[in-house]
This record gives C-alpha cells, structure tokens and sequence, in this order.
C-alpha cells in the first residue's frame, strides 16, 4: 500500500512539473519577444501545437514511456519541419501519409514476426520497472506463445497494452483482476470493456494518449473511477451513470494527454 501511495504521489508530481515547466517556458519566450529577443518566427515555432506535441513527447521519454513517446515526437517533429525549414516545399507535408503508412507496414510485419505486442511490452520492460504493475516475461516467450497459438491477447496476466494507428479495435479485458496498462490512439480508434474483470485493491493506473483518435472505456457501474488528463483542442468525457456505494478500496486512475482527440468513460 505504501508503494501504491508513493506512485501515486510520484505520477502527480511528474504531472505537476511538466505542466508547471511549459508555463514558465510560454511566459518566457512571450516576455522575450515583448522586448525584442525572441523573433516573431521562432516564437511562432515554439508556441505551436507542434511544439506542444515535441514536449508531451519528450515528457513521456521521461516516464519511459517509449512507445507514445516516439509517436507524440514524429507527428510534432513531422509538422514543424517547414516552420523551422521555410525552404521546404510548401507539399512537403504530403509525404507525411507515406511515411505513415511505411511506419504502420513495419509496426504490423514486426508485431507478425515478434508477437502482437512486442513494440509495447518489450520496450516498456527494459526501459521501466512495472510502472502500471508490469511483471516482465521474455520477449522471446512471447514470440514463441504468438506462432503457436497460445498468445491470449485479453486474458493475458499483465497488464494491458494497446497501440492503434489508423485503425480501431475492441478489447474485452477477462482477467480475474485488471493489472493497469497503457492505450495510444493515433488517427484511429480503441474501446476497452472492463466490466468483466475487476480491480486489485488500492490504486490501478491506465495512461491514455489520443491524438487525433478515441479512446472509449467501459467499466463496471460500482467503480471508483478518477481522471487526470491534460487536454489540448480534445477532452475526455465521464458519461457514467456511477451506482452508490462506490467501492473505495479499489481506485482507477485515468491519466494521460488528449491532442486533437478525446476519449469517453462509460457504463
């Protein structure tokens, strides 16, 4: 219970000191083009939602979280380019599409070859220490579960990891018990019932992260339920018709970042 409490304090605190190191760089460059240091070009790089989405990338490298971490930084990183490079041609961002469907080709040809959730889980293991209650298992083991058909994507024993990119899935988790885990939508879609499974007592985390994608979760109507998202031009709404008395000795956390997308709680 005290390392629940400890990361909960310490989620909040890397939470509470991104946000508050993006205010203070936004007053900056706003006070420094106010008084002529800053040109009006690279205050309009910096203050951007491209920037935006380089920062919430880099924050993300922090927590380690790599996989959403390298999302938010390519379409930011893609999109800022003719910003920071005006000699660009101006279809240069035409090739974005390309580009992603060469990246989805790879994702899918490595996740055939490795096992569904290689990219999620295997760096994720190596770069945390069970940030959403994560017990590691080789990678290898998990390839080798894939090919022969033993690989049981919602009924696994850890935690839950999703990643979708122009595309949309329904997961229904059949756990005894939800372990926590991570959803990244990018340009598409992902539901996550959670009304067969139940909590661990104390804290289960799930981070969301939507950019210009969904992400909807259903849970069970005596569920206590909190939300942490930071939000930019999206939202995350709570459509629960919640049913009293909620149990208070099991807690999901929602926490993540919706940019240009939303995501939905539901009963």
């Amino acid at each position: 219970m005290d390392n629940e409490v400890k990361n909960s304090f310490r989620s909040g605190y890397t939470r509470g000191l991104g946000f508050g190191l993006a205010l203070m760089i936004i007053g900056i460059v706003y006070l420094g083009s106010n008084f002529g240091l800053i040109p009006f070009p690279l205050k309009n790089i910096i203050i951007s939602w491209q920037m935006l989405l380089i920062f919430i990338g880099v924050v993300h490298f922090f927590k380690r979280k790599f996989i959403s971490g390298v999302i938010f930084l390519f379409v930011g990183g893609f999109f800022i380019l003719p910003k920071v490079f005006p000699a660009l041609d101006v279809n240069f961002q035409q090739n974005f599409w390309p580009l992603i469907l060469i990246a989805a080709g790879t994702v899918i040809i490595l996740q055939r070859v490795f096992g569904p959730r290689f990219l999620s889980e295997r760096w994720s293991d190596e770069w945390s220490h069970s940030h959403h209650h994560r017990h590691h298992r080789h990678w290898r083991d998990e390839r080798n579960d894939y090919r022969e058909g033993r690989h049981k994507w919602e009924a696994s024993k850890e935690s839950f990891s999703k990643n979708s990119i122009f595309g949309s899935g329904d997961h229904i988790v059949l756990d005894p018990e939800f372990k926590g885990g991570d959803l990244n939508a990018v340009f598409g879609g992902i539901t996550l019932d959670l009304r067969r499974t139940n909590l661990p007592v104390g804290e289960t985390v799930v981070e969301v992260n939507a950019v210009f994608g969904g992400v909807t979760i259903y849970v069970p109507v005596d569920w206590h339920v909190e939300t942490h998202l930071d939000t930019v031009f999206g939202g995350f709404q709570d459509n629960r018709m919640p049913k009293e008395p909620l149990d208070t000795t099991r807690k999901l956390i929602i926490v993540g970042s919706c940019v240009f997308g939303g995501g939905e709680l539901r009963n």
